[in-house]
């Protein structure tokens, strides 16, 4: 068999192999070096990218080697930095560019900057200036791209000498994110004790296969209570710079900012698996799982203190009604009646103090019995606070009883308002007699007094003993409650301990530490301190406690226990409406220790 004759070299490749042998014969090896660094686009929304590049463009064959140092304000990376090389020819002189792209993210509104950059291109250092941007609530569509260095890579090396090839492809549009979180407040500027709604939502052009939270904020500073979500999530197609997005909501809170100030809640991070489209070059497209972990820009939120409150406001905050009810509405004397109020409404209610009512004559009011529940009624917080009093008549007669009204603060209308119940009649009737029974013989009465002295018992009776022998046990009970809810009344002042003095001080602090309910005993901390700063140092009843230490210190107290107070007063408010109570107790006792040793100071 006679070989085949080699193949014969093609006249394309070798005259290309020539073009490089000349062009490296006569350009020179290196040339000048030019670097140029750039963040783009200048303004950008929340939840978009933009890209820095740091481009080193120098003549000749000789390659650039460059390391890039720099810092981040307000921004963090995406992804690995992408990397291009391009290759141009103009006429004689060969050019080169290298570039190196990093995709970053703002975490807040404001100024996002890139800083302290410094270049070290072979063995010179260069220091170049800070680049920023300003990044905005709104989204602006203006999402940077950055150089596809797979692409770079796969291009033809006798492209980057010859030209771009006869057919040009057709330049793509930037792209934006195809899923990204983004988390808002609502509203921005609360007051304190005002309802927040937390909500992060998930933005996505592809299908999710599951989504999982890994980080939460810690909500410093803010009372905590979860929205139930359902458990097949709406979605809502809404447009984000001119792309069509399915909008779903991952998680809610409710939030009751405890202190006015400025908070920064922390980024919030969830992972989820997405189905990518993969194009293939037979056959249609298929959808590979792709595992993503994103993150919520940190969020910022000011609260507004509230303005200065009226006499008797205990801290509450919503849209609020007082309703009062009293069973049975006459009885007898020597029976007792229980009067119910009952304070409801969209808010926080937690920690409001019961409400006095004040005794008519002919009757006698016990402290109540108070329960607390909230609910979540769509995305608000629905809270109630029950008290139950016992009322115990001393005679006959007809009274009314005068419910007190309890201030609130609405944040919708930003003002003070009154709940208010109408006043409460009861009728007491005198004893009921005991009925003789008409028409009984006397041989009749003499049989059931014989019958009531028998030690002997006739079952056949036991109907009639039956309310009796419930009746008992329940009195018993009664008695018990009774007794039980007398040690925590407040004692009536002595002699010696008139309103405003040390003394009376002192003895409220005693019936504080009586107290076991550790918000309870709170309020009645900051109920005895108003008494006897009142009448001591002249400051009016109604003044917030945050203002204790500065007006004590204008009428001439000693500074380093003004202070002592207003961190006291800090720390009782803390008690009232602090969502963990676990070390209540501890804090409850050493705020009454401290309470004692500043009434000695303060005498």
């Amino acid at each position: 068999m006679i070989p085949p004759p080699p193949p014969r070299p093609s006249p394309w490749l070798a005259a290309g192999l020539a073009a490089v042998l000349w062009l490296a014969a006569t350009l020179p090896a290196a040339g000048d070096t030019t670097v140029r660094a750039s963040l783009e686009p200048s303004v950008i929304g929340l939840g978009e990218t933009a890209v820095f590049t740091v481009e080193v463009k120098g003549t000749g064959f000789g390659s650039v080697s460059f390391r890039p140092q720099f810092e981040l304000d307000n921004l963090e990376m995406v992804s690995a930095p992408a990397r291009s090389e391009d290759v141009s020819l103009d006429g004689t002189h060969l050019s080169r560019s290298f570039r190196i792209s990093w995709r970053l993210r703002p975490l807040a509104v404001g100024k996002a900057r890139v800083r302290s950059l410094r270049l070290q291109l072979g063995g010179e250092q260069l220091q170049m200036r800070d680049r920023e941007i300003t990044v905005q609530e709104a989204p602006t569509g203006q999402t940077g791209e950055a150089p596809d260095a797979e692409s770079a890579e796969s291009e033809d090396p006798f492209e980057r000498f010859f030209g771009a090839p006869l057919l040009q492809p057709r330049q793509q549009p930037a792209r934006q994110q195809a899923v990204f979180l983004r988390a808002e407040t609502q509203p921005q500027r609360p007051w304190v004790g005002q309802q927040v709604l937390y909500t992060v939502y998930l933005f996505t052009r592809q299908d999710i296969n599951s989504v999982a939270a890994r980080d939460l904020p810690t909500f410093r500073g803010f009372w905590v209570r979860d929205v139930p979500q359902p458990q097949h999530l709406p979605t809502v197609m809404v447009p984000v710079g001119g792309e069509m997005y399915a909008r779903v909501v991952v998680f809610q809170k409710a939030l009751f900012p405890l202190r006015p100030g400025h908070y920064v809640l922390e980024p919030a991070a969830v992972d989820l698996i997405t189905r990518v489209p993969e194009e293939r070059f037979f056959g249609p497209a298929f959808l590979r799982p792709e595992q993503l972990l994103l993150r919520t820009p940190a969020m910022p939120i000011d609260v507004q203190p509230l303005p200065p409150p009226p006499p008797g406001f205990a801290g509450a905050v919503g849209q609020l009604a007082l309703a009062s009810h009293v069973e049975p509405p006459q009885l007898r004397l020597g029976e007792a009646a229980t009067l119910t109020l009952t304070l409801s409404g969209r808010g926080n209610v937690q920690g409001v103090a019961e409400p006095r009512v004040a005794a008519p004559a002919g009757l006698r009011i016990f402290p109540p019995q108070q329960q607390g529940e909230e609910s979540v009624a769509g995305t608000a917080v629905e809270g109630k606070r029950t008290w139950s009093y016992v009322v115990i008549p001393d005679r006959p007669g007809h009274a009314v009883l005068q419910i007190p009204r309890i201030p609130y603060f609405d944040p919708q209308a930003g003002q003070y308002r009154q709940a208010a119940a109408p006043p409460i009649e009861l009728t007491i009737l005198p004893p009921a007699a005991p009925a003789a029974p008409a028409g009984a013989s006397a041989a009749g009465t003499a049989a059931a007094t014989a019958r009531a002295f028998n030690p002997r018992i006739d079952w056949r009776d036991w109907p009639r003993l039956l309310p009796w022998l419930v009746a008992l046990p329940c009195g018993i009970a009664l008695l018990v409650t009774l007794a039980r809810r007398r040690r925590h009344h407040p004692l009536p002042l002595t002699a010696t301990a008139t309103p405003g003095t040390a003394a009376a001080l002192e003895q409220r602090l005693r019936e504080a530490a009586d107290e076991p309910r550790p918000r309870q005993a709170a309020c009645r901390l900051e109920t005895a301190w108003r008494e006897f700063l009142a009448a001591r140092w002249e400051i009016p009843p109604g003044t917030p406690a945050a203002r204790w230490g500065e007006m004590l210190r204008a009428r001439g107290a000693d500074p380093a226990a003004a202070d002592a107070l207003a961190e006291l007063a800090g720390d009782l408010h803390y008690l009232r409406y602090a969502p963990q109570l676990s070390a209540a107790d501890t804090l409850g006792a050493e705020a009454l220790t401290r309470s004692r040793q500043l009434c000695r100071r303060l005498r």
